[in-house]
């Protein structure tokens, strides 16, 4: 399960300010901390600007390609998502089709198990993968829907080639229910967000340690670069578990399948 569902709980009107303005709090206080040694250390302005100014930079090109490419990469892992979900109902959709061509013994069982699971899925599973548990219950229907479709007996070559064609339709339908069930533990790993967090840590201490005489300036200068610094790991928390919270995937696809090709 999550470990920050209170996060994804809020909405983004509540999240989004608490969280960038907690951060940017966190890296005002680490400054006027680090204020005062500074004084005492920079003996030597000089060459204290320039070290620093090296370190900055270095610090800076780091971090920040390693922020590109967290944030690229957990909105590709979003758009994964999307795609599972948009496949598995493109399955079902071409499947419910599909059956409907089978003698009407056959193909109302089948439509029924068809709109059941939908119904599952959108009661059962996402509410379950919001909280990053993998669902499980739906695999009885999916089985069910196996067996009957299997015991169907064509008896012309049209129906022997329109029953191979539904197969070939449920073969889709599952492996896209399995990546989408895959997805729902899909995040970041560990490591990756203790070496985000560290960085922006080090993003605080750094604008500390700049010599700047006026704290006004100072502190407007180190919290509007917190201040981005906090958007950007808040975005990327955000799309971080792409079936929580309000930035996120949601039942729509599989409503839409429901009401408009299975007309219930």
């Amino acid at each position: 399960m999550f470990g920050m569902n209170w996060f994804y709980d809020l909405p983004v009107a509540v999240s989004l300010p608490l969280f960038v303005i907690l951060f940017v709090v966190v890296s005002l206080l680490i400054l006027l901390a680090l204020r005062p040694w500074v004084k005492r250390m920079a003996e030597n302005p000089g060459e204290w600007d320039r070290v620093l100014g090296y370190a900055i930079s270095s610090y800076g090109l780091f971090y920040g390609i390693l922020l590109a490419l967290v944030a690229v990469s957990v909105y590709q892992n979003y758009v994964q998502v999307h795609d599972a979900v948009l496949s598995e109902t493109s399955a079902l959709a071409a499947l419910y089709r599909d059956v409907s061509g089978f003698s009407h013994a056959d193909a109302v069982p089948l439509q029924n198990g068809l709109r059941d699971y939908v119904h599952n899925v959108i009661t059962q599973d996402w509410p379950l993968q919001r909280q990053g548990i993998v669902p499980v219950d739906a695999t009885a229907t999916v089985d069910t829907l196996q067996r009957r479709l299997f015991a169907v007996e064509p008896t012309t070559p049209g129906q022997q080639s329109l029953l191979t064609q539904t197969i070939g339709a449920f073969d889709d339908f599952v492996a896209a229910r399995r990546a989408r069930l895959a997805d729902t533990v899909l995040s970041l790993p560990p490591l990756l967000w203790g070496v985000l967090w560290a960085g922006a840590v080090i993003n605080a201490v750094m604008l500390g340690l700049i010599q700047v005489k006026r704290l006004t300036i100072h502190l407007a200068m180190s919290g509007l670069i917190g201040l981005y610094v906090g958007l950007l790991i808040y975005t990327t928390a955000s799309l971080d578990h792409p079936y929580a919270g309000t930035v996120s995937i949601g039942p729509e696809a599989f409503e839409l399948l429901l009401t408009q090709v299975m007309n219930r």
